[in-house]
Protein backbone atom coordinates (compact mmCIF):
# COMPACT_ATOMS: atom_id res chain seq x y z
CA UNK A 1 0.00 0.00 0.00
CA UNK A 2 1.19 3.64 -0.87
CA UNK A 3 0.51 5.81 2.18
CA UNK A 4 1.01 9.27 1.85
CA UNK A 5 1.86 10.86 5.57
CA UNK A 6 2.12 15.12 6.61
CA UNK A 7 3.26 16.54 9.94
CA UNK A 8 2.97 20.15 10.13
CA UNK A 9 3.03 20.46 14.23
CA UNK A 10 6.28 22.00 14.31
CA UNK A 11 8.43 24.26 12.02
CA UNK A 12 10.03 21.34 10.64
CA UNK A 13 7.38 20.22 8.72
CA UNK A 14 6.30 17.55 5.87
CA UNK A 15 5.50 15.17 3.75
CA UNK A 16 6.54 11.43 3.27
CA UNK A 17 5.61 8.93 0.66
CA UNK A 18 5.89 5.24 1.93
CA UNK A 19 5.32 1.69 0.49
CA UNK A 20 5.01 -1.41 1.90
CA UNK A 21 7.44 0.01 5.15
CA UNK A 22 10.02 1.76 2.76
CA UNK A 23 10.21 5.18 2.14
CA UNK A 24 9.29 6.49 -0.94
CA UNK A 25 10.77 9.81 -0.90
CA UNK A 26 10.43 12.51 1.99
CA UNK A 27 10.41 16.21 1.49
CA UNK A 28 11.39 18.32 4.84
CA UNK A 29 12.13 21.98 5.70
CA UNK A 30 13.07 24.19 8.74
CA UNK A 31 12.39 27.20 6.87
CA UNK A 32 9.83 30.38 8.54
CA UNK A 33 7.54 29.67 5.79
CA UNK A 34 4.05 28.58 6.94
CA UNK A 35 2.93 25.51 6.20
CA UNK A 36 -0.22 26.91 4.27
CA UNK A 37 2.40 28.67 1.85
CA UNK A 38 4.15 25.23 1.71
CA UNK A 39 2.54 21.72 2.18
CA UNK A 40 0.69 21.44 -0.75
CA UNK A 41 3.39 21.99 -2.43
CA UNK A 42 5.74 19.86 -1.19
CA UNK A 43 2.84 17.28 -1.60
CA UNK A 44 2.91 17.86 -5.81
CA UNK A 45 6.72 18.44 -5.56
CA UNK A 46 7.31 14.73 -3.75
CA UNK A 47 4.47 12.95 -5.60
CA UNK A 48 5.78 14.27 -8.67
CA UNK A 49 9.66 13.43 -8.51
CA UNK A 50 8.36 9.87 -7.06
CA UNK A 51 5.98 9.38 -10.31
CA UNK A 52 3.09 9.27 -7.98
CA UNK A 53 -0.55 9.95 -9.18
CA UNK A 54 -3.13 10.97 -6.04
CA UNK A 55 -5.25 8.02 -7.62
CA UNK A 56 -2.05 5.82 -6.53
CA UNK A 57 -2.57 6.25 -2.69
CA UNK A 58 -3.99 3.87 -0.73
CA UNK A 59 -4.24 5.98 2.83
CA UNK A 60 -3.22 9.21 4.44
CA UNK A 61 -1.26 9.39 7.72
CA UNK A 62 -2.08 12.51 9.50
CA UNK A 63 0.23 13.90 12.06
CA UNK A 64 -2.34 15.49 14.55
CA UNK A 65 -0.46 17.06 16.85
CA UNK A 66 0.22 18.17 19.75
CA UNK A 67 2.28 21.43 18.55
CA UNK A 68 1.53 24.74 16.96
CA UNK A 69 -2.12 25.16 16.53
CA UNK A 70 -2.14 27.16 13.52
CA UNK A 71 0.42 24.22 12.30
CA UNK A 72 -1.63 21.44 12.96
CA UNK A 73 -4.67 22.83 11.81
CA UNK A 74 -3.26 23.14 8.40
CA UNK A 75 -2.04 19.90 8.30
CA UNK A 76 -5.28 17.98 9.96
CA UNK A 77 -7.58 19.89 7.14
CA UNK A 78 -5.10 19.15 4.19
CA UNK A 79 -5.39 15.68 4.97
CA UNK A 80 -8.96 15.33 5.73
CA UNK A 81 -9.68 17.23 2.25
CA UNK A 82 -7.23 14.87 0.43
CA UNK A 83 -8.76 11.73 1.70
CA UNK A 84 -12.44 12.38 1.09
CA UNK A 85 -11.49 13.79 -2.23
CA UNK A 86 -10.12 10.55 -2.82
CA UNK A 87 -12.06 8.38 -1.14
CA UNK A 88 -9.27 6.29 0.76
CA UNK A 89 -8.97 5.73 4.62
CA UNK A 90 -7.20 8.31 6.79
CA UNK A 91 -5.06 7.68 10.51
CA UNK A 92 -4.60 9.80 13.09
CA UNK A 93 -0.97 9.57 14.56
CA UNK A 94 -0.16 11.58 17.47
CA UNK A 95 2.84 13.25 16.56
CA UNK A 96 4.52 13.23 19.93
CA UNK A 97 3.97 8.84 19.47
CA UNK A 98 5.56 9.43 15.74
CA UNK A 99 8.75 11.09 17.04
CA UNK A 100 9.42 7.90 19.52
CA UNK A 101 9.20 6.01 16.55
CA UNK A 102 12.06 3.25 16.14
CA UNK A 103 14.18 5.63 18.45
CA UNK A 104 15.11 4.72 22.02
CA UNK A 105 16.93 1.20 22.30
CA UNK A 106 19.27 0.77 25.05
CA UNK A 107 17.43 3.93 26.17
CA UNK A 108 15.80 3.21 29.71
CA UNK A 109 13.15 6.04 29.13
CA UNK A 110 12.48 8.29 25.80
CA UNK A 111 11.08 11.57 26.11
CA UNK A 112 9.72 13.23 23.66
CA UNK A 113 9.25 17.51 23.94
CA UNK A 114 7.73 19.90 21.22
CA UNK A 115 8.25 23.03 22.01
CA UNK A 116 5.05 24.75 23.71
CA UNK A 117 6.94 28.47 24.41
CA UNK A 118 8.14 29.88 28.13
CA UNK A 119 9.72 27.01 29.06
CA UNK A 120 7.10 24.26 28.85
CA UNK A 121 6.82 21.18 26.36
CA UNK A 122 4.18 19.33 24.87
CA UNK A 123 5.51 15.95 26.42
CA UNK A 124 5.06 12.45 26.93
CA UNK A 125 7.39 9.49 27.88
CA UNK A 126 7.62 6.69 26.02
CA UNK A 127 8.84 2.99 26.93
CA UNK A 128 11.65 1.76 24.02
CA UNK A 129 11.10 -1.51 22.53
CA UNK A 130 13.21 -3.92 24.28
CA UNK A 131 14.03 -6.65 21.14
CA UNK A 132 12.04 -7.98 18.12
CA UNK A 133 10.99 -6.43 15.03
CA UNK A 134 8.53 -3.88 16.18
CA UNK A 135 9.68 -0.44 16.49
CA UNK A 136 6.29 1.14 17.95
CA UNK A 137 6.57 2.90 21.23
CA UNK A 138 5.07 1.90 24.28
CA UNK A 139 3.98 5.27 26.18
CA UNK A 140 5.24 5.37 29.58
CA UNK A 141 3.24 8.76 30.32
CA UNK A 142 -0.18 10.67 29.22
CA UNK A 143 0.37 13.71 26.30
CA UNK A 144 0.90 16.94 28.45
CA UNK A 145 1.94 20.31 28.90
CA UNK A 146 5.29 20.27 31.46
CA UNK A 147 7.77 22.89 32.23
CA UNK A 148 11.27 21.24 31.67
CA UNK A 149 12.30 21.05 35.15
CA UNK A 150 8.99 18.70 35.19
CA UNK A 151 10.14 16.73 32.53
CA UNK A 152 13.75 17.13 33.75
CA UNK A 153 12.70 15.85 37.61
CA UNK A 154 10.55 13.09 36.18
CA UNK A 155 13.16 11.73 34.06
CA UNK A 156 15.54 11.41 36.98
CA UNK A 157 13.58 8.88 38.93
CA UNK A 158 13.59 6.95 36.22
CA UNK A 159 17.38 7.11 35.38
CA UNK A 160 18.41 6.52 38.72
CA UNK A 161 15.63 3.42 39.66
CA UNK A 162 16.81 2.31 36.48
CA UNK A 163 19.26 -0.80 37.01
CA UNK A 164 22.63 -0.99 35.93
CA UNK A 165 25.92 -2.56 35.93
CA UNK A 166 28.31 -0.12 36.02
CA UNK A 167 30.94 0.07 38.35
CA UNK A 168 31.20 4.38 38.89
CA UNK A 169 28.20 6.13 40.41
CA UNK A 170 28.07 8.31 37.57
CA UNK A 171 28.03 5.68 35.26
CA UNK A 172 25.11 3.70 36.80
CA UNK A 173 22.47 6.44 35.95
CA UNK A 174 20.60 5.00 33.17
CA UNK A 175 20.45 6.57 29.58
CA UNK A 176 17.67 8.79 28.99
CA UNK A 177 16.93 9.81 25.58
CA UNK A 178 15.27 13.32 24.77
CA UNK A 179 13.72 14.05 21.24
CA UNK A 180 12.19 17.05 19.60
CA UNK A 181 12.34 20.47 19.19
CA UNK A 182 11.77 21.21 22.91
CA UNK A 183 14.59 19.18 23.59
CA UNK A 184 16.77 21.07 21.34
CA UNK A 185 15.76 24.57 22.81
CA UNK A 186 16.11 23.49 26.34
CA UNK A 187 19.18 20.94 25.89
CA UNK A 188 21.31 23.44 28.71
CA UNK A 189 18.34 22.92 31.33
CA UNK A 190 17.93 19.22 30.72
CA UNK A 191 21.40 18.37 30.99
CA UNK A 192 21.84 20.11 34.26
CA UNK A 193 18.46 18.98 35.26
CA UNK A 194 19.91 15.17 34.78
CA UNK A 195 24.08 15.20 34.73
CA UNK A 196 25.46 12.06 33.05
CA UNK A 197 22.19 10.53 31.72
CA UNK A 198 20.22 12.69 29.59
CA UNK A 199 21.02 11.71 25.88
CA UNK A 200 19.74 14.43 23.13
CA UNK A 201 21.18 13.56 19.73
CA UNK A 202 22.43 16.27 17.09
CA UNK A 203 18.94 18.37 15.61
CA UNK A 204 18.79 16.52 12.38
CA UNK A 205 18.52 13.21 14.45
CA UNK A 206 16.51 14.97 17.14
CA UNK A 207 13.17 16.49 14.61
CA UNK A 208 9.98 14.90 13.91
CA UNK A 209 10.17 13.49 10.41
CA UNK A 210 7.00 13.06 8.72
CA UNK A 211 8.14 9.38 7.56
CA UNK A 212 7.85 8.46 11.18
CA UNK A 213 4.04 9.82 10.95
CA UNK A 214 4.11 7.19 7.59
CA UNK A 215 5.35 4.47 9.60
CA UNK A 216 3.43 4.52 12.34
CA UNK A 217 0.48 5.01 10.79
CA UNK A 218 0.91 1.65 8.71
CA UNK A 219 1.03 -0.25 12.06
CA UNK A 220 -1.80 1.52 13.22
CA UNK A 221 -4.08 0.74 9.81
CA UNK A 222 -2.87 -2.84 10.38
CA UNK A 223 -4.51 -2.93 13.53
CA UNK A 224 -7.53 -1.58 12.35
CA UNK A 225 -7.33 1.98 13.77
CA UNK A 226 -8.81 3.97 10.00
CA UNK A 227 -10.82 6.76 10.72
CA UNK A 228 -13.23 8.39 9.58
CA UNK A 229 -12.21 12.00 7.94
CA UNK A 230 -15.13 13.40 9.86
CA UNK A 231 -13.49 12.27 13.13
CA UNK A 232 -10.00 13.42 12.89
CA UNK A 233 -9.47 16.39 15.37
CA UNK A 234 -6.05 17.84 15.95
CA UNK A 235 -4.87 17.03 19.33
CA UNK A 236 -4.34 20.33 21.40
CA UNK A 237 -3.73 19.83 25.18
CA UNK A 238 -4.91 23.19 25.77
CA UNK A 239 -7.28 25.91 25.03
CA UNK A 240 -5.68 28.43 22.12
CA UNK A 241 -4.93 32.17 22.91
CA UNK A 242 -8.19 33.41 21.10
CA UNK A 243 -9.78 31.01 23.42
CA UNK A 244 -8.67 32.04 26.79
CA UNK A 245 -8.88 36.17 25.60
CA UNK A 246 -12.77 35.47 24.80
CA UNK A 247 -13.36 33.25 28.16
CA UNK A 248 -11.53 36.19 30.14
CA UNK A 249 -13.35 38.65 28.58
CA UNK A 250 -16.93 36.89 28.83
CA UNK A 251 -15.97 36.76 32.78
Amino acid sequence: MLILAMDTSTMVGGVALLKDGVIVGEHILNVRATHSERLMSSVEALMTAAGVNPGDLGAIACGVGPGSFTGVRIGVSACKAMAYALSIPIVSVPSLDALAYGRGRGACEVWCLVDARHGRCYSASFVPPASGHTWAPERGSACAIRHVSEVAALSRETAWASPSSASSESDRRARVLFLGDGALKYAESIRAGLPDAAEIPPAPMAILRPSQVGLLGMDLLRAGAADDPAGVVPMYLRPSEAEVRLAEGER
